[in-house]
């Protein structure tokens, strides 16, 4: 017997928490049971404690290779059949202009007729495959609802029905401001049974001082509110609702929580995303830790920072993943502008890719977290390295990205907002069937 690679430990008032990220769970050790554990005294531990320690992964057997194990779900991952991961760009074009966005907008970019006829096909060879069970479709832009009820819902119905047809699953989620969300398109967005990501910038005066529309008198932070209401009240989506924040913002948190207070919790949570322009003199004294307090106890999941169990750092590391743009260019990131430097294809008429082979064979080609920091970090489950992207731009400054360096508060303080959320989790859940 000895103690998992992946336990960290923190000391609260009644003994310890030990979260394992190899099997992301916590368990809360009294202080008698922690000191059984770090005294590998464990033949002393009884039955019952025993068993919850093995099954949580925090004691596993003497021959047990973790790192074995964790490469080799790494490699099913990266090669997966089951699973095609699409992200499309119906416009590169959007209604805000936020100081803060990477991207270089193309003014009345759409998917034009001979543009959907060859995503119709890509999705028709894709559901062609016979280990493929589900694709996961990921509306990005731009603003991908500029043209929803026109050109976009209309595409994705009949690949929804192609899928289905093929006996294969497909599910869509949609990154977008919410601005040009109305009435009309509940039932649309109900028929696809869509989840969204929808981002403000805190509270109303702040939201509006930087997600402005052409006619500037329009409460843009009172529409998305409203939008979010409607959407939740409809139908039985999911909402992850991105707050890009400042020091500025956070001391206005509480507004925007009284405005999402009666929305039911299992359909919403928060995702706090610190705007990465910030200078260091922009960062002090943010108050992340009290932020995430104060969500939390108004009964919303909270989540921060980019660690969540999965298998890889990036699914642009994948082979089934692809991004589609409105004019059929192809790429494999959308954390970087879509210029054409940053193309690794060209999506054909029959619906295949024809990939710039040298640049897809250098990114599958990149491991990720090989090297001697990921390697012996504890949270390699939840992060597994800097991102494809990153390592092709600047191979040799790996802790420059590492993500535990970026967070503004202790990793102690972390791993108790983690359990505390883990527990909201629990009680929003224990009584469903």
């Amino acid at each position: 017997m000895k103690t998992s690679k992946y336990n960290i430990y923190v000391k609260t008032h009644k003994g310890y928490i030990c979260f394992n990220t190899f099997s992301n769970s916590f368990v809360l050790l009294p202080p008698q049971l922690y000191s059984l554990i770090s005294d590998k005294l464990y033949s002393d531990i009884n039955t019952k404690q025993l068993e919850i320690l093995k099954n949580n992964h925090i004691l596993i057997e003497d021959e047990e290779n973790e790192w074995k194990i964790l490469m080799e779900e790494h490699e099913d991952a990266l090669s997966d059949n089951s699973l095609f991961e699409l992200t499309l760009l119906p416009s590169l074009d959007c209604n805000l202009r936020c100081w803060y966005c990477f991207e270089t907008h193309i003014k009345n970019s759409r998917i034009d007729n001979i543009a959907q006829e060859s995503i119709l096909r890509f999705i028709e060879n894709v559901c062609a495959r016979n280990e493929l069970k589900k694709i996961k479709i990921e509306l990005f832009g731009g603003e991908p609802l500029l043209y929803f009820e026109e050109e976009l819902f209309p595409l994705l119905n009949k690949i929804k029905l192609l899928s289905e047809k093929s006996g294969k699953q497909v599910e869509y989620f949609f990154i977008t401001n919410a601005t040009c969300i109305n009435e009309k398109h509940l039932s649309l967005f109900k028929l696809l049974n869509a989840n969204f990501q929808i981002s403000i910038d805190g509270y109303r005066e702040k939201h509006n001082s930087i997600k402005k529309m052409h006619d500037r008198s329009v409460d843009t932070y009172g529409k998305v509110i409203d939008v979010i209401h409607m959407l939740t009240s409809y139908y039985d989506t999911y909402i992850n609702l991105r707050i890009n924040y400042d020091n500025n913002t956070l001391a206005h948190i509480e507004e925007v929580i009284k405005d999402i207070i009666d929305i039911d919790p299992k359909k919403l949570s928060i995702h706090l995303e610190k705007v990465w322009q910030l200078t260091g003199d922009d960062k002090k004294d943010v108050r992340i830790k009290d932020v995430i307090k104060m969500i939390m106890a108004n009964g919303f999941k909270v989540s921060y920072m980019n660690f969540s169990r999965r298998s890889v750092s990036c699914k642009a590391s994948k082979q089934n993943q692809a991004v589609i743009s409105y004019n059929g260019d192809i790429y494999k990131c959308s954390g970087r502008d879509f210029k054409e430097n940053m193309k690794e294809g060209i999506l054909q008429p029959d619906g295949t890719i024809k990939w710039d082979n040298i640049k897809l064979s250098q990114r599958l080609s990149i491991k990720t977290c090989d090297n001697e920091y990921c390697i012996n970090c504890s949270f390699l489950p939840l992060c597994w390295g800097p991102c494809s992207q990153k390592l092709l731009e600047t191979p040799d400054d790996i802790l420059r990205y590492c993500q535990l360096k970026h967070m503004d508060m202790s990793l102690d303080d972390y791993i108790i907002y983690r359990f505390s959320n883990e527990l909201i989790n629990y009680k929003l859940y224990e009584n469903s069937i």
